[in-house]
């Protein structure tokens, strides 16, 4: 099995049409950068103003690159302004899969 970072996001928007624009912008943007491998964008069952972002990265460094960027690229800023609350933001190795 190769080992990959799993960035894992879960927010919180206001507006979800504005959120959902952003988010599909971003998506795009985010496929040149180095290491990126996947985003699965979700959106909670009971609450549409909860979503998760999913994020594969090839490595660690590549992730922190990569937020680094997200901060200072224009592309980014709508969907940072749309997320009004950040529940978990975080790095995971992949230990196994099915």
């Amino acid at each position: 099995m190769t080992t990959t970072i799993l960035e894992i996001a879960i927010c919180t928007i206001a507006d979800a049409s504005a959120a959902d624009k952003a988010r599909h912008a971003a998506m795009e943007a985010i496929r040149g950068y180095p290491g990126f491998i996947s985003w699965r964008a979700l959106s909670a069952a009971e609450d549409s103003n909860t979503i998760a972002d999913l994020v594969e990265w090839s490595d660690k460094a590549s992730a922190d690159a990569a937020a680094a960027k997200v901060q200072s690229d224009p592309v980014f800023a709508p969907y940072i302004a749309a997320i009004s609350a950040v529940t978990l933001m975080q790095h995971f190795h992949t230990k196994a899969e099915i």
